[in-house]
């Protein structure tokens, strides 16, 4: 048989996130006493208003293709919503409506770099942003974070990136982040804002966890505290997350004009146009959606503490406050020795064949020393779950 598979697609992997989501619900379906926590997406129904307007965008014909960029009135409603969040103006030339926010991280990348440039890419990252650069012919630049900083970038750590002899292209980042909670101070990104600006640097600016802040923790934008670096910048988020409308796939992509031409020019011959019904269903999320999502919010909240409670009892491990997003990112290495894992794979591994549990090897994100839980779950399913992490916990404690 010819080989016809390209280099490149041989060296892609999927996505270790979904399969293992896909993984546990297949377990499930087969009666198999597990529980899994590893689904980035809110368990939660999409609320009633939103599926009513969708409904009634059906009603009315809205099933053709759409301006590649995305419909006028969900562009506009973006811009203005946007404008008014962010601080900085936005008009609806500005705005690329996508197939989620991953898609619109990858268009931003494919306007931003050349094959051969590289992105700052910060560790722990979300799985899928290393092979997006890869895939684009570009070269993920990892910048491994560690406890001492908060897993957070300072602005020495920036700064030394920028002095080395290659240049990077862009800085991709993520506050609230995905895998770790972590969410950085007003003045973290300020500072962070401020070397973009005098560097001359792209930056992508990946906010879908936005409203998804507890204890405190608040959510700022770059463009919002530094306007200067607007034109520098790509702002994206979406409806997935805040509003439990993951499987609608509605992204929001917000740019300097041509950054923003350049990128829907690239998805009109990729994919055409993001899928119609879902637009109209997102704009409804945009003006009616607020009090749904404020009070699932409340709900993760509530989630967030009920966890690091029981973690909080759990010996030999440690992790970093979550401030936003819906995840734990937690230390399991000095547990690797006696329960004979070698890495965060293994572990994962063996906690399934022995307990039950289905969770994320930190392998995937970049820091194998951990494990991620997704607390978009039910009190009970966490409850279960935290009882089979416990019992195996103890069992390996030195």
């Amino acid at each position: 048989m010819a080989d016809v598979i390209s280099k490149r697609a041989r060296n892609l992997d999927p996505s270790v996130t979904l399969s293992l989501t896909a993984k546990a619900k297949e377990l499930k379906a087969k009666g198999e006493n597990v529980v899994g926590l590893t689904a980035g997406e809110p368990d939660f129904d999409t609320p009633d208003v939103i599926k009513e307007g969708a409904i009634e965008a059906i009603r009315r014909g809205e099933t053709k293709y759409t301006p590649a960029e995305g419909i006028a009135p969900l562009r506009k409603a973006v811009a203005e919503a946007y404008s008014k969040r962010l601080g900085v103006s936005y008009t609806a030339s500005e705005i690329v409506i996508s197939h989620g926010a991953k898609h619109s991280i990858y268009n931003a990348l494919f306007a931003l770099m050349d094959p051969g440039d590289e992105v700052l890419i910060l560790s722990p990252y979300w799985t899928s942003y290393p092979d997006m650069v890869k895939i684009l012919g570009g070269k993920p630049r990892i910048v491994e974070l560690t406890k001492k900083t908060d897993f957070k970038l300072t602005t020495e750590i920036f700064r030394k990136q920028l002095s080395r002899k290659k240049k990077p292209k862009a800085l991709l980042f993520n506050s609230p982040s995905n895998p770790a909670g972590i969410v950085y101070r007003k003045e973290e990104i300020e500072a962070i804002a401020k070397i973009v600006l005098e560097s001359g640097i792209a930056l992508i600016s990946d906010e879908i966890y936005e409203y998804l802040t507890y204890s405190g923790s608040e959510h700022y934008s770059p463009v919002s505290l530094l306007p200067q670096v607007k034109d520098q910048t790509v702002v994206i988020t979406g409806v997935s997350k805040s509003y439990a409308m993951t499987g609608w796939r509605v992204g929001f992509a917000m740019a300097e004009k041509d950054v923003a031409y350049r990128m829907a020019a690239f998805q009109a011959h990729a994919t055409g146009c993001p899928n119609s019904v879902s637009q109209w269903a997102a704009l409804e999320a945009l003006q009616n959606g607020a009090d749904d999502r404020e009070r699932m919010r409340g709900e993760f909240e509530k989630r967030k503490e009920l966890f690091g409670k029981r973690l909080a009892r759990i010996p030999s491990i440690w992790y970093p406050e979550p401030g936003g997003a819906f995840y734990y990112l937690v230390d399991v290495s000095k547990l690797y020795k006696k329960c004979n894992a070698k890495n965060s794979f293994e572990f994962c591994d063996k906690l399934l064949a022995e307990q039950g549990l289905v969770v994320i090897p930190g392998g995937a994100f970049g820091c194998d020393k951990m494990i991620r839980f997704s607390f978009a779950a039910s009190e009970n399913d966490i409850n279960r779950a935290l009882d089979r992490f416990e019992n195996f916990a103890r069992k390996y404690s030195s």
